[in-house]
């Protein structure tokens, strides 16, 4: 069978190349193979999910209709065995195969599981990335009372919430002496931990996981330190793994992820690469915004457009009901000549700090009080100097936007 577009994986990056391939070609045709086992959903809903704050149907982007009215082939458990750049072709692992004139690989990424002895072959251990961990998790939280989660990022945090909601007690094991280490400085984090604990949320920090034995059905995960912490099950979220084999054995140029150019083209013409696969100048990023921007110029690009990616201001917004916070940029202010503005207060939990580089906004935590973070992330994005009103800008009654004119 031979087909003119192909897209593997159905996430925000590969979804967004098929509309946009659609956009230019009404006629040409599209497919799209993906392991999943339904259509496009939002992978940054799942803790909503896992908490049942939401139903399966809401979680859809969008359902079978929309690709048959885009006609658009949505081909759901379908699994790329190989692909074969030389002949342009696809082999699936039920034995048949595709040829394409254009390939998308946004392949995506899996839970990233650390070196703990154990963590591969124990029972009750699990990653959270699709609709398919998410019900193993469910069923496995009925009648469980306690879950031990390894990992205090982003989404460790949101899961652990959702898990707390089912009226499990949680505890949340992480290795860096902080929560959020990428997103918050040691104040900042301190802040939200104590908010967090009030919601009856454990944590344990600066701690290394050493390894995962078993008692029954009770997991004990043991410290480096000797500490043991006994719970029903265990859920990782220890960062991502981009899904890079299937590019690796069919001689793409792979690092982290597959590497591309400003086109998201990879060094084999005619294949793309988005999303958290992909690799552009040094950065995998892992996040919605990127992947969906990425898979735009992929997609453009395809139809035989000339976009480019200029890359993506990192942002993230913890979504857990009563805490407000949007981390953006560089907030690690390592780096010399970084001048910092903070303005808080303990009462109310509200910490927020900007972080200026020669004049311009490199990095802003919003803590307790986000409203303004789209602002200030255009300041950034298109390199505003600040200078004249950085002690200003955090001021309640300050119009950013009067900045960006």
């Amino acid at each position: 069978m031979s087909t003119e577009y192909i897209v593997i994986g159905n996430g925000v990056a590969g979804t967004e190349a098929a509309k946009n391939i659609r956009k230019r070609d009404t006629s040409v045709e599209i497919r799209i193979f993906t392991q999943e086992h339904y259509p496009f959903y939002s992978r940054p809903r799942i803790p909503e999910l896992l908490a049942k704050e939401i139903t399966l149907e809401a979680f859809f982007v969008y359902n079978l209709e929309w690709y048959h009215k885009n006609k658009i082939q949505l081909c759901l458990n379908s699994t790329v065995k190989e692909v074969d750049p030389r002949n342009r072709k696809l082999l699936l692992a039920d034995g048949s195969n595709f040829t394409y004139s254009k390939l998308l690989l946004a392949t995506g990424s899996s839970g990233a599981l650390p070196h703990i002895e154990g963590i591969a072959t124990a029972e009750g251990v699990f990653t959270l990335r699709s609709v398919e961990d998410v019900m193993a998790i469910t069923r496995r939280a009925m009648g469980a009372k306690t879950v031990t989660l390894i990992g205090g990022g982003l989404l460790g945090i949101e899961a652990g919430n959702g898990l707390r909601k089912l009226g499990i007690s949680v505890t949340i094991v992480e290795m860096f002496d902080r929560l959020l280490p990428r997103q918050l400085d040691g104040e900042g984090a301190a802040m939200l931990q104590k908010q967090m604990e009030g919601m009856g949320l454990k944590f344990i920090l600066g701690a290394k996981s050493k390894s995962i034995q078993e008692k029954g059905h009770t997991k004990i995960l043991e410290l480096a330190d000797g500490r043991i912490v006994e719970s029903d099950f265990i859920l990782v979220s220890a960062g991502i793994v981009p899904n890079i084999a299937l590019a690796k054995t069919a001689g793409i140029s792979v690092n982290k992820g597959i590497l591309v150019n400003d086109r998201m083209e990879t060094n084999i013409p005619g294949i793309y690469a988005a999303g958290d696969v992909a690799e552009h100048k040094g950065r995998v990023y892992g996040i919605w915004p990127a992947a969906q921007r990425q898979g735009v110029v992929a997609g453009i690009n395809m139809a035989g457009g000339n976009e480019t990616y200029t890359g993506t201001v990192p942002s993230t917004t913890l979504k857990v009901a009563g805490i407000r916070l949007t981390s953006m940029g560089d907030v690690l202010a390592e780096n010399k000549g970084v001048e910092q503005v903070t303005r808080k207060d303990a009462l109310t939990y509200c910490y927020k700090k900007l972080f200026i580089k020669e004049g311009r906004l490199a990095g802003a935590i919003l803590l307790g009080d986000n409203k303004n973070a789209h602002d200030l992330a255009q300041l950034m994005e298109k390199k505003v100097d600040i200078s004249g009103w950085k002690e200003k800008i955090l001021e309640p009654e300050f119009d950013i936007k009067s900045l960006l004119k």
